[in-house]
């Protein structure tokens, strides 16, 4: 027997934007889209960028130009970067930002991706 499967209120959910605020006046929407997803899965798995590169990449992906060169003027401690960044990957992989902390954490005692 045939079922039909009704999708509709889950992919409208799924087209809703996710958003960070960096400021009072600065709100930018993460690009969670299939080829930003990938662009910076290869860009996080790319062992020639180092952290800061890694981090620029992705959150110029993530954020856009614009927002990435906002962030850059800020002049900010390195865990704020790192901070965006998780944000970013919690949004792509839609999942508690706590929770993409958490798994960081673990990667970075153990030195595993």
């Amino acid at each position: 027997m045939a079922r039909a499967y009704d999708i509709v209120n889950r992919i409208k959910t799924g087209n809703e934007k996710s958003k960070v605020k960096i400021d009072e006046e600065h709100e930018y929407t993460i690009n969670t889209t299939k080829s930003a997803v990938l662009h910076i899965k290869a860009i996080s798995e790319d062992e020639s960028l180092d952290d800061m590169k890694r981090m620029d990449k992705i959150i110029s992906i993530g954020l856009g130009n614009k927002a990435a060169k906002y962030i850059d003027s800020l002049d900010m401690p390195f865990a704020n970067y790192v901070l965006i960044v998780n944000v970013i990957m919690a949004a792509i992989s839609d999942e508690e930002l706590e929770e993409v902390e958490k798994t960081a954490k673990e990667v970075a005692k153990t030195g595993k991706k």
